[in-house]
């Protein structure tokens, strides 16, 4: 008869580890998946279920599963104290694969009965939900671990930040949700209001972008690279799956770039001051970088309150520097407010992720 040997503790934790990142790149998958199916809808390509962004999407929900698997197999092996790290980023990924496996054919389903189906949609957001747990528990995991072996400042904990990125992404999904015109179906019209969208959009993205970028750093006891290496990833997902998918928007890639530059000022300032003063300098800096961060979706979003055009994809650059000197005049002073407030909270954040009331090394609050 075949008897399985359990692991020794040391392999059990490092199957979990090994779960957790497999988890966290099907999040990852699968978020990124559905900004690309956003640009297939706006490139009006045929609808169906089995489209490439669907494809990639559900490929990510089975790696998430697989991984969800060997999550589950190693929990049972782990010691005491290892649960006790791991329990609440256990029980939010396996409630968030549960999630994920189910939206599946609740999208077919959905798909078959009504045929297209906008961001608003009920599959859509049992989706989201789903990426979102599965991707913060992940990320949660792998950093908390990485916190109590590691060194703050060192190479493991640096690469630990950048799974933070599946979850920054799904958040986004939720924001566009609720600020994106893309939900007025044949059956359902769940668009929102044009001035709630503009607004909601004005406070919860420069918010959450100063949220993920300066948590990274503070993870990292406010060290250069990590917020820059992370920004870049955000720009690089983002451009893949919404500028590359348009062949219009080629052109705009060499713009799009350059918002790294002000992405390297504010990782530079913030870790050459290590204090106060340089993580709200580092919020102003990244609050107002929404609008370029996030584009071409945010050229959608604020076309409603201004121009109200119709958008194809050969003329959406084009609205979005006709929007720049609407927008920015507008938006600035709520996205540094916002910028600056999600800066702040960032550090609330840390021993929630971490596990560890007290984590930072010294850093000054002059």
């Amino acid at each position: 008869m075949l008897v399985l040997k359990t692991p020794s503790a040391v392999t059990a934790r490092r199957m979990f580890l090994l779960s957790s990142a497999i988890v966290n790149a099907g999040a990852l998958m699968s978020i990124s998946a559905g900004f690309w199916d956003v640009m297939h809808h706006l490139l009006n390509k045929p609808e169906t279920f089995f489209s490439p962004p669907h494809a990639l999407l559900y490929f990510g929900v089975a790696t998430a599963l697989v991984g969800s698997i060997i999550l589950f197999l190693s929990w049972r092996w782990l010691d005491p104290e290892s649960r006790s790290m791991w329990r609440f980023p256990f029980i939010a990924g396996i409630g968030g694969i549960f999630i994920l496996v189910a939206a599946g054919p609740i999208d077919f389903a959905w798909h078959s009965a009504f045929g297209l189906d906008g961001l608003l949609s009920p599959p859509h957001q049992i989706l989201l939900s789903g990426m979102f747990l599965c991707a913060i528990s992940s990320a949660i995991s792998i950093i908390r671990y990485t916190a109590r072996h590691h060194p703050p400042s060192g190479l493991a904990m640096r690469g630990a930040t950048l799974t933070l990125l599946a979850g920054w992404l799904t958040v986004l999904g939720y924001i566009y949700s609720y600020s994106l015109p893309f939900s007025d179906t044949e059956f359902f019209q769940f668009n929102p209001d044009v001035w709630f969208a503009a607004t909601f959009a004005t406070i919860t993205l420069p918010f959450v972008g100063a949220v993920v970028l300066i948590l990274a750093s503070r993870l990292v006891n406010l060290r250069f690279g990590v917020l820059s290496c992370l920004g870049a990833a955000l720009l690089a997902v983002n451009g893949a799956a919404t500028i590359l998918s348009n062949p219009a928007l080629g052109a705009s890639i060499p713009f799009y770039a350059m918002a790294i530059i002000p992405i390297m000022a504010a990782d530079y300032i913030i870790s050459s001051y290590k204090n106060r003063r340089g993580i709200i300098a580092a919020g102003i800096i990244v609050g107002p970088l929404f609008y370029f961060m996030y584009y071409p979706y945010v050229t959608y979003i604020y076309n409603g309150v201004i121009f109200n055009k119709v958008i194809s994809g050969s003329v959406t650059f084009q609205v979005f520097f006709e929007q720049l000197p609407i927008i920015i005049p507008a938006a600035i002073v709520p996205a540094i407010v916002m910028g600056i407030l999600g800066a702040v909270l960032s550090d609330r954040i840390v021993p929630v992720i971490t596990g560890k009331k007290a984590y930072h090394e010294t850093i000054t609050h002059t």
